[in-house]
């Protein structure tokens, strides 16, 4: 741990250009900072650790306001280690206009590790623990950064940097041996893009999502109503008005005797029992749900993460929080805005901009004809076909031109359901039929696709026996113990199996796409500022639109090529001023 402590302070322009040149005959260099605040809207960057195998320096940045001669250094050069890349990035970008690149993220690369086990800290002194035996003192963190600074934080802050150093070695050689080092070059490439998209943010216009809130709370209201009309008032009791609902409609206890006074015994009052359920009661209490929903989780809260400098809402996106390697997003979650146009429509460009809005088309299904070898799937997609027609037309038997609406939402469900690893359970609620028939069904579709149905029981087979499975780049799925499994969480891990390496695979697809679309919007007026799955929103000035929704739809295909030999990609791409489909 002496080494970690040892260290130069520096506190001029003139220091700093003194050890530029040091840093970049570096093979690799530690970055660290140390800010007074947990984003650069709210705080500044006070130190940045710089440690290479023979020196630490610490930058009081607050002293030596210029870090203009390090700009080549950390741009381009050495390899740039780094825990949580993302928040460093931000700072530098916003500050001072400097990125980083290439970089290697230890905590990126101790999550792609884990497999898919969020169980362990992946906070730096954990991780140093874990790899290198390295105990880190973390208390100081807590102290006021924004002051006079103590032997203790100046101490603290170089051992972040140096044991940065050892810890990347050790990452590497493991990376290596579980074959990891594809998928985790993805991962560092997609970070600078992820953290412009998170400083640009995205607009949310107020005025008409206060106007959708009262709109929804009127529906939602008239829902309860409506729902309560179906329930007999009990015995002896006269209803009074203005006393508001005698019904807690949020009391699954209430709602369960409720229904019992209609002769309905509901064992539970989950969404997938209600859907079996014919009482028209049973729907509108689900439509007030999803109105109680919306309200409490969307219009009542996102307004209040604008933030007031920017006038805009910048969400927080976790790189590698979830199995199979998709964004997650909190602070608020602008991935999961509801699918309706009056919500979404009320994301906007500034004046003078436009949004280009970009998605593949069908992408899981193609990873499916993908891995899967289907003759018919590929076939379909080969030829440009619509696959849910397709689909219907060989389940129903009819000709692909006499395939009805309702034929084809069906074989979409199925299409894609199937590839979630539902079953016949699960299909009937979704279809609004009985599970004998969503079992005749899937015979039907498995009849014609076998492939699919061989590829799906094989993965969900090799994820039993091996307890591990991967994607098209290798990120990989660990399981963990598989035997002695009970039937219901054998059952499970099957379903999770079975939809693991076309789900990661989409999402290794869109992180080469955030990294490529970055590439091809270099020098033009627009931005990423947001990313759901497998859909992006660029804003962009309006007289450069055209080029811009050219430039994402080549980078998104070239993305998809990267992954997918057989079957082609396809982007849709659309210009609004408001978040459309």
């Amino acid at each position: 741990m002496e080494r970690l402590s040892n260290y130069r302070l520096i506190t001029s322009a003139a220091e700093l250009s003194d050890i530029a040149k040091s840093l970049g005959a570096a093979e690799a260099i530690g970055v660290d900072i140390e800010s007074t605040a947990l984003n650069p809207r709210d705080g500044r960057m006070r130190l940045l650790q710089l440690a290479t195998p023979e020196d630490t320096f610490v930058v009081d940045a607050f002293e030596a306001q210029d870090l203009s001669s390090l700009k080549d250094v950390l741009e381009d050069g050495p390899v740039k280690i780094l825990h949580n890349s993302k928040f460093d990035y931000e700072f530098l970008r916003a500050e001072r206009d400097i990125g980083l690149s290439p970089l290697f993220d230890t905590m990126l690369a101790a999550q792609l590790l884990a497999g898919g086990d969020q169980s362990p800290s992946f906070a730096l002194e954990s991780v140093a623990e874990r790899f290198v035996d390295e105990s880190l003192d973390k208390s100081a963190r807590k102290n006021d950064w924004s002051g006079t600074l103590s032997e203790e934080q100046l101490e603290y802050a170089a051992r972040d940097a140096a044991v940065l150093l050892p810890l990347r070695e050790r990452l590497e050689e493991k990376l290596k041996e579980e074959k990891l080092n594809r998928v985790s070059q993805i991962e560092f490439g997609a970070v600078a893009a992820i953290a412009e998209m998170e400083l640009a943010g995205i607009k949310l216009d107020v005025a008409r999502w206060k106007q959708l809130e009262k709109t929804v709370r009127e529906r939602r209201d008239q829902a309860a109503a409506d729902l309560e009309s179906y329930f007999p008032p009990p015995e002896g009791v006269l209803p009074l008005e203005g006393l508001g609902p005698r019904l807690n409609l949020n009391s699954p206890q209430q709602i369960m005797e409720a229904f019992r006074s209609l002769g309905i015994d509901l064992p539970d009052t989950r969404v997938w029992t209600l859907l079996k359920i014919e009482h028209p009661a049973a729907k509108q209490l689900l439509a007030y749900r999803e109105l109680q929903k919306k309200l409490g989780t969307y219009l009542e809260t996102y307004a209040g993460y604008i933030h007031p400098k920017t006038g805009r809402i910048h969400a927080n996106f976790l790189q590698c929080r979830v199995p199979t390697g998709r964004l997650a997003c909190t602070n608020p979650n602008i991935q999961q805005i509801p699918h309706e146009e009056e919500f979404r429509s009320c994301f906007v460009a500034e004046q003078g901009n436009t949004l280009v809005i970009a998605d593949y088309s069908q992408i899981e299904l193609r990873i499916l004809a993908e891995v899967s070898e289907d003759p018919g799937f590929v076939g379909a997609f080969q030829e440009g076909e619509d696959l849910h027609r397709v689909t219907a037309a060989t389940m129903f038997g009819v000709n692909k031109e006499e395939v009805t609406k309702d034929q084809r939402t069906a074989a979409k469900r199925i299409n894609f359901g199937l590839a979630y690893g539902r079953g016949a359970a699960s299909l009937s609620a979704q279809l609004g039929t009985d599970e004998e028939r969503a079992r005749e069904l899937i015979d039907g579709y498995f009849a014609n696709y076998p492939k699919v149905q061989q590829y799906l029981q094989g993965t969900a087979d090799r994820a039993l026996k091996t307890g591990e499975l991967r994607t098209l780049a290798g990120r990989l799925r660990k399981f963990g113990k598989t035997s002695g499994l009970d039937s219901a969480a054998r059952g499970a891990l099957r379903r999770e199996a079975m939809n693991y390496p076309i789900q990661g695979t989409s999402a290794d697809i869109a992180k080469l796409a955030l990294i490529y679309i970055r590439e091809g919007l270099k020098g033009l007026d627009a931005r990423l500022v947001n990313s759901i799955h497998d859909e992006f929103v660029v804003e962009c000035a309006e007289d450069i639109a055209e080029e811009v929704a050219s430039r994402t739809r080549e980078a998104m295909i070239r993305a998809g090529k990267k992954l997918l030999e057989k079957v082609p990609v396809e982007v849709e791409v659309t210009v609004s001023r408001e978040w459309r489909k």
